[in-house]
């Protein structure tokens, strides 16, 4: 199955239907619909009825409809996926991985159920998955998966942390960016969990930027207007972009000085993204 980009993707708890129809009409570019932190022991069976239904008759026009499944350690994670084949969801997203055989166990699963599976998302949340997150990659990468993300709240947990920093986002952020790109995998950068404050929000979301994230997800939409404009590239960046990439291709050699800017083959590429980003955005 095809994955799509996004700048955006909004966490909703699958056992609240009247949620998930509104998450339909909202920004995000993408939608996780939870079946993990969210919701309740008592409540996963009919979350999982919720998502097979809701997806069914829900319109979500080119939005991406993702479910966040139990981790595989858990006792819930092959109904869960299940449920998710089933209601043919775009991407299931795979909560604290820990190791590489989770990433291909996950794959067996999915290939076991369908011809066409969703596109898988992996997420590490813990000391033992950041610092292997390596190896999850590149595990990521060999089976199919389409990106990397982090859970912040979690690994603040696990590490003893009092708080939720700048300092700890950031090492997480310069970690799983690096091993995103090991694995050719996209970055995406976990939730800002106060709501109130749109000023933290948005420096989290250019800091994500700046290191190579693609997007950012989201757990209110009224977050979701400050993430898209933080992952969209500006036209003035786009027009510069365009003038720069149109320059090295029109070149008779691979290295040149355009508006005092060193081009070369791997930073027109860049340039060259940073364009097909815009242009994914505006679509």
């Amino acid at each position: 199955m095809a994955h799509r980009r996004r700048r955006s993707a909004l966490f909703t708890p699958a056992d609240d239907v009247a949620m998930m129809q509104k998450a339909a009409t909202t920004a995000a570019d993408g939608l996780v619909f939870d079946l993990e932190d969210a919701v309740p022991e008592d409540a996963k069976g009919d979350a999982r009825a919720n998502l097979e239904r809701v997806v069914n008759e829900t319109d979500f026009g080119n939005k991406e409809v993702a479910t966040r499944i139990n981790g595989v350690r858990s006792d819930h994670w092959k109904t869960d996926i299940e449920s998710a084949v089933e209601a043919k969801v775009d991407a299931v997203c795979v909560p604290m991985v820990e190791h590489m055989t989770e990433v291909h166990r996950v794959h067996d699963e999915l290939a076991a159920l369908s011809d066409d599976p969703p596109v898988v998302r992996l997420g590490v949340e813990s000391p033992e998955g950041v610092f292997g997150g390596a190896d999850i990659a590149r595990a990521g990468d060999e089976t199919g998966a389409v990106s990397l993300s982090y859970g912040i709240a979690d690994y603040c947990r696990a590490i003893g942390a009092p708080s939720i920093t700048d300092r700890v986002r950031s090492q997480l952020e310069f970690l799983v960016s690096s091993y995103a790109a090991l694995g050719g995998l996209e970055a995406f950068a976990s939730v800002y969990l106060d709501l109130e404050d749109e000023q933290g929000l948005r420096r989290a979301a250019e800091s994500a930027r700046e290191v190579g994230f693609g997007g950012m997800a989201a757990i209110h939409p009224k977050q979701l207007s400050v993430i898209n404009e933080a992952f969209t590239p500006s036209e003035d960046e786009v027009e510069r972009a365009r003038r720069l990439v149109t320059a090295f291709d029109d070149a008779e050699k691979d290295s040149l000085l355009v508006e005092g800017v060193f081009l070369d083959t791997a930073t027109a590429e860049r340039y060259r993204e940073l364009v097909e980003q815009y242009e994914r955005a505006s679509e």
